[in-house]
């Protein structure tokens, strides 16, 4: 079965070879467990040398994966759900900013795709969710592993960037999942736009952010995170909102979100006036007062 949204798995793929031909391993399945997980185990692979970049997607995941172990539902055809895997290199100090940069290159072609008039509604949620208004579109999970088989230094890395969007029944799922959810269903709406013109452009869309990735990845090496500052800036959905924090389902500490530093990290400003550097990692931010 498949939606409007997505081709067929095979023409999914064969669309993907033609856009990204300096990709060294593509492919749409139609059901895998995890396409996180396949890309990790092929790096980690001791019998296979894999390549690199890598595109996998699916039209349903059997175990898919979140931030913070959470798993990621979705259906067949109501999800777009794709990974891609790079090699880097970089210092373990320096890999988490990896996180908010994928979210904010994702977030930016998302903008592309639905034009000016509309794009401001598209905003990322610090470390990468991406809102549409102040409902989840998608999120976002990133990993690292160190290549088993061609390793070229200590400092050589594979992230593998998994991405996941709702393409249908935003009202279902904020129902089954208790806080806001959109689709891109409802962005489409709102547009009032020809829904079979931007369908047809699925994998482009899928293709141009695979190519910003790995974009966005060879400028972090060479230049940090600073060129990724004001980017986020026009993107930021928690800018001087007061935000609660939140670790292992319980809650720690509120303040005013005041963007990031130029190591990534959301800065948050108590009450006394104190910037306070978050860390990516086992973190939730929530609007304050919202519950997890």
């Amino acid at each position: 079965m498949t939606s409007s949204f997505l081709s067929s798995p095979d023409l999914m793929q064969s669309s993907l070879r033609q856009s990204l031909p300096e990709f060294a391993f593509v492919e749409w399945k139609s059901q895998v467990n995890s396409t996180n997980v396949f890309l990790l185990q092929a790096a980690k692979s001791v019998e296979e040398e894999s390549f690199r970049p890598a595109l996998l997607g699916a039209h349903f995941q059997t175990s898919g994966k979140g931030r913070l172990g959470r798993k990621w539902a979705g259906e067949v055809g109501g999800t777009l759900m794709f990974s891609c895997a790079y090699d880097v290199f970089l210092s373990d100090n320096k890999l988490p900013m990896l996180a908010p940069i994928a979210g904010i290159v994702a977030c930016e072609e998302l903008r592309k795709t639905v034009g000016e008039k509309f794009s401001s509604r598209l905003q990322m949620k610090w470390p990468n969710d991406i809102q549409y208004g102040d409902a989840k579109l998608s999120g976002l999970l990133v990993e690292t592993v160190r290549p088993s088989l061609a390793r070229q230094s200590d400092q050589h890395r594979v992230v593998v960037v998994g991405m996941g969007m709702n393409l249908l029944h935003a009202k279902e799922l904020s129902a089954s999942l208790g806080r806001k959810v959109a689709d891109w269903t409802s962005v489409l709406q709102d547009m009032h736009t020809d829904e079979q013109l931007l369908n047809q452009s699925m994998a482009l869309l899928v293709a141009r952010i695979a190519k910003a990735w790995n974009d966005a990845f060879a400028l972090y090496e060479r230049e940090g995170f600073a060129p990724f500052v004001a980017r986020h800036q026009c993107l930021d959905a928690l800018y001087n909102k007061p935000v609660d924090v939140w670790q292992d389902d319980k809650f720690v500490m509120s303040g005013v979100a005041k963007g990031l530093d130029d190591k990534a990290h959301l800065l948050l400003e108590m009450r006394n006036g104190q910037l306070l550097p978050l860390l990516t990692g086992d973190i939730t931010i929530r609007p304050s007062g919202e519950a997890l």
